[in-house]
């Protein structure tokens, strides 16, 4: 009896035991599922053609090469090989930016040690005035991800150093490069501090910026879309295309195509037959013959961008004059009901989405007073 009694009591221990982890699993699994789990955010796509006709250029260590030797031109820049560069193709996330396709690293191994550079296409028409900020965002990434991968025994002696890091801002507008370009400068009353904040300055290559007799001195893809990339209008353009012309007739043929695939990317989309025709006369080196194409090229894509414009241009203005019917309604809705503040009257001249004014058209419709209707659409603070 007293060993049943054993054997029973043992029993009960072990269920006792086996429902309190039972429990603990279930409060175990209950928590994994209520932590919030990080996702890496999604690599933005640039859909600028210039964007990604430069990075396409910029990718090919030859290129790349070329434009820093002559364009920033470090010392230590000018011995450099093809082998010396290492793209390298890993982006750097964090939680404030995201990746860009325009957005290149190379890593540089020199005599002295390894450097790397990040280089920074921006294109666009407007001045970025964080640039600074988004830069040191990137460089700190970048020297995270470095002494991460270091071995631990390595980053603990005291000779461990960082890498430098070195970023570059190829820019391109009709507009000026105004955003500061040291770091500093973001810092509010950085003079108070003297050297005890962070500072750095960037390597700014503006395009609309560069002579053109220093883009003359020698005939490499880079140079020649610089050259390409300075013009601006149909008529800049037609000037002085036969020395345009001549100058990518004399590069490589590897070095050509890759300067019409960029003509075709950024300035004029070239179909297969267009492509190859223009390939063709370019051989031939009929410079007279190859200008009255290439300005026939560039006066269709004036015509098809003129067309492109006065259909976006009759779109707009029906998208406008829906809007301006919306508004109309409502203030006219409105009024019946009382007097209109200008807050108010202003609140909705200025509403852009037509989705918006539709809903606030059936509201107004609906209410029985401006108030109710302001409470209604969330617009009680303008009374």
């Amino acid at each position: 009896m007293q060993k049943k009694a054993k054997n029973t009591q043992k029993v009960q221990n072990t269920k006792t035991v086996q429902n309190a982890k039972t429990v603990q699993n279930a409060k175990k699994v209950q928590s994994t599922q209520n932590v919030p789990v990080k996702t890496v955010p999604p690599k933005l796509t640039v859909d600028n053609p210039h964007d990604k006709g430069y990075k396409r250029i910029f990718s090919i260590k030859k290129n790349f090469l070329d434009f820093i030797k002559k364009y920033i031109a470090f010392d230590w820049m000018m011995e450099l090989t093809e082998k010396d560069l290492e793209l390298i193709d890993k982006e750097f996330i964090t939680d404030q930016f995201d990746t860009y396709e325009s957005d290149l690293v190379y890593k540089v191994n020199t005599k002295k040690g390894s450097v790397y550079l990040f280089f920074l296409l921006e294109l666009q028409s407007y001045n970025d005035f964080t640039m600074p900020f988004r830069l040191l965002v990137y460089i700190t990434a970048i020297l995270l991800d470095y002494f991460k991968n270091c071995d631990k025994a390595t980053r603990k002696k005291q000779g461990f150093r960082l890498p430098a890091v070195i970023p570059i801002v190829l820019h391109n507008s009709e507009r000026s490069w105004t955003a500061s370009k040291h770091f500093k400068e973001m810092i509010d009353k950085a003079e108070l501090f003297g050297n005890y904040i962070i500072d750095f300055e960037y390597v700014l290559v503006s395009i609309k910026n560069l002579d053109i007799s220093k883009i003359r001195q020698s005939n490499t893809l880079v140079d020649n879309i610089f050259l390409a990339d300075k013009k601006r209008t149909r008529e800049e353009w037609t000037e002085n295309m036969s020395e345009l012309l001549h100058r990518i007739r004399e590069m490589e043929t590897e070095d050509l195509n890759e300067w019409i695939t960029w003509f075709s990317n950024v300035i004029r989309k070239l179909n297969e037959d267009e492509r190859s025709t223009f390939i063709e006369q370019i051989r031939k080196g009929d410079e007279k013959f190859m200008c009255s194409s290439f300005e026939r090229l560039l006066m269709e894509e004036n015509e098809q961008g003129e067309k492109r414009g006065r259909r976006e241009g009759r779109k707009e203005g029906r998208r406008e004059g829906r809007r301006e019917g919306k508004i109309e309604d409502i203030i006219e809705l409105l009024e019946e009901l009382g007097e209109l503040s200008d807050a108010l009257r202003n609140q909705i001249m200025e509403q852009k989405d037509i989705t918006v004014l539709s809903s606030w058209h059936k509201i107004a419709a609906k209410s029985a007073s401006i108030e109710e209707f302001e409470e209604v659409v969330g617009l009680v603070q303008l009374r």
